[in-house]
């Protein structure tokens, strides 16, 4: 994991959600190790579930960065962003 992957306020979650893949791997392998099909196909929903959600937050971060990058040529350009948004 790269912390400049996400947004300063997102670290926190991206950190769970990277912790629940690794666990949930590790129990799907487990549980295809005693031929339990069932639990490694319910870990296996929840790794994708929790790898959507980092998937997001990285997407997050590059949006984010992206709308500064607008903001920052409207204002190079002499456009008051803030009268801009209070219409």
């Amino acid at each position: 994991m790269n912390n400049t992957d996400f947004l300063p306020d997102d670290l926190d979650t991206a950190i769970e959600h990277y912790k629940c893949c690794y666990t949930c791997l590790a129990k799907a392998e487990q549980a295809l190790v005693t031929d339990n099909l069932e639990i490694a196909e319910k870990r296996m929903e929840d790794f994708k579930r929790s790898l959507n959600v980092l998937y997001r937050l990285k997407q997050r971060k590059k949006q984010k960065a992206e709308m500064d990058a607008i903001i920052t040529a409207l204002i190079d350009r002499g456009i008051d962003v803030e009268k801009v948004v209070m219409r």
